[in-house]
């Protein structure tokens, strides 16, 4: 492939996108959520990028998912204010997701689909009178994580949150990771 120079000397990685091919798509991806009668919650990790997310979530209520704090971080600076964080919590994070929901004033929807985990969290907003937003990660198919939907564990989670003064059951996600092999 012959690049420009000046795309040689791009300080690596860079994100180099063709305009029209990511309308076309931002456009399919958008009408099939409207077809179906779905908001579209696009991922954002691969683009990272608050412009690409502006183009992705035109249309649609604004929400949008992240892997990482970091990914949360940037986006809730820039006008986000409902982020799901597609990565089961670790409670040595939950100091940085208070942090950035009171910097920002976003709502973090976290995941958990451990018993140990939703009891940090259950802790932690009986000690700091803090808030989280929780999903209980369903396993369906994967195996990568998440509670198989049939399991008591499942029943546990939900009755954990919904006890807990401070924590707020969203519902449950899935990813389907083992469909991108379809």
């Amino acid at each position: 492939m012959n690049l420009p120079a000046s795309l040689l000397e791009l300080p690596t990685p860079a994100l180099l996108l063709d305009r029209s091919v990511l309308e076309r798509n931002l456009r399919a991806m958008s009408q099939r959520a409207h077809r179906l009668g779905v908001d579209l919650r696009p991922h954002l990790k691969t683009a990272k990028c608050h412009e690409i997310a502006r183009r992705a979530t035109r249309g649609h209520s604004g929400g949008i998912t992240v892997s990482t704090l970091r990914e949360a971080e940037y986006f809730a600076a820039r006008g986000w204010k409902d982020l799901i964080y597609a990565v089961t919590i670790a409670p040595d994070k939950l100091s940085r997701v208070e942090a950035l929901q009171g910097l920002h004033s976003a709502v973090v929807s976290l995941l958990t689909d451990d018993l140990f985990v939703t009891q940090a969290l259950a802790d932690r907003v009986g000690a700091t009178g803090g808030r989280f937003s929780l999903f209980i990660e369903i396993d369906s198919g994967y195996h990568r994580s998440g509670v198989p939907a049939d399991s008591e564990l499942l029943i546990t989670l939900a009755r954990t949150i919904d006890g807990a003064e401070g924590l707020h059951l969203r519902g449950v996600l899935t990813h389907a990771g083992h469909s991108y092999g379809a």
